[in-house]
């Protein structure tokens, strides 16, 4: 089914009363499936499942319609909206390439086998792009032209909105590949294959092996990013060093991509955002005093409004037809 196709059919069902349609949304990360009906910003209901077990294809898209019919046992909907890892061709509703557990799903027609699953109209996106739509339409970005979104947990993704469109590029990569760049020439290789990329020094595996060389004690011995901030909050040195590591790096980041991409703001998303009353005013600090952009300091840093349910909310709002991307 076509864009043109699948709006009018959207239409057709919205009737007369231009109510936004209700529609199911997936947020599928690398360690977890996030489902929820969505109508316009809001979450009506959500559930969350771990990825299966086994990650071949099969099991993936069963994971996808199991836990997709549980939720449509409470609501119906008029499309499905999909927010994945990886670089995706949404005209084709296909991935095209992915690290780690989503791999199976790499040219397989998702789409297709969704909308089948479902008898619904589908739509495709990479995730971090759909938070950066989420935050641009109703939340942190509402009143900006220009946004860079990243968000902060496993990896580290990225999302840039210039004139109030989310830009995907001719091949679909423009903006989602922030965790990618070169912030330590020296540093760890990146699951990308690259050295000392931003999501090889700040990502969970990051944080947790630095914290375990420093030898920090969380309280729950789970050496988790929550755990290690939580450890930093208390007193620990080793954690504070930690949270320092990660200050310096996403800092270093964020100037490389303001200069890159100019953002009116910077939305700070994902897992790790939560502590951002530990590290964001010495973010904040580093990006005034290194950014060479006119006038020098005018990029605010902020945290995301919409929390864990941007993705959600962005897949859904393209899923039922807005126009957002570029």
């Amino acid at each position: 089914m076509d864009d043109v196709q699948r709006n009018e059919l959207l239409v057709q069902r919205a009737g007369p009363q231009a109510i936004a349609p209700v529609v199911l949304a997936f947020d599928v990360g690398g360690t977890r499936i996030k489902a929820g009906i969505v109508q316009e910003a809001e979450v009506l209901a959500m559930l969350v499942e771990p990825l299966p077990a086994t990650k071949d294809a099969a099991s993936l898209i069963e994971a996808l319609v199991q836990i997709g019919q549980r939720l449509l046992v409470q609501q119906s909907v008029e499309a499905v909206g999909i927010s994945m890892k990886g670089i995706i061709d949404p005209q084709q509703g296909t991935i095209l390439d992915v690290n780690e557990a989503l791999s199976a799903l790499i040219g397989l027609p998702l789409a297709r086998l969704v909308t089948q699953a479902f008898g619904l109209p589908v739509w495709i996106e990479n995730d971090a792009r759909m938070y950066t739509v989420g935050e641009l339409v109703y939340g942190a970005g509402k009143q900006v032209e220009n946004l860079l979104c990243l968000t902060l947990g496993t990896g580290v993704g990225c999302g840039v909105a210039l004139q109030r469109r989310v830009i995907r590029g001719g091949r679909g990569l423009f903006g989602i590949l922030g965790g990618h760049i070169t912030v330590e020439s020296n540093g760890p290789r990146c699951s990308c294959g690259n050295i000392g990329c931003l999501e090889a020094l700040i990502g969970t595996a990051a944080l947790r092996q630095k914290a375990a060389e420093l030898h920090v004690c969380p309280v729950d011995d789970a050496l988790t990013p929550r755990a290690i901030f939580a450890a930093a909050a208390a007193g620990s040195e080793a954690a504070n060093a930690v949270v320092a590591h990660f200050t310096h790096y996403l800092s270093v980041g964020l100037v490389s991509l303001i200069h890159t991409y100019d953002p009116d703001i910077v939305v700070l998303g994902g897992g790790i955002a939560y502590a951002a009353a530990q590290f964001l005013p010495a973010v904040q600090r580093y990006v005034d005093e290194h950014t060479w952009s006119y006038p020098r300091g005018r990029v605010r840093i902020k945290t995301a409004k919409l929390g864990d349910s941007a993705a959600l909310i962005g897949a859904a709002a393209l899923a039922r037809g807005l126009h957002v991307l570029q």
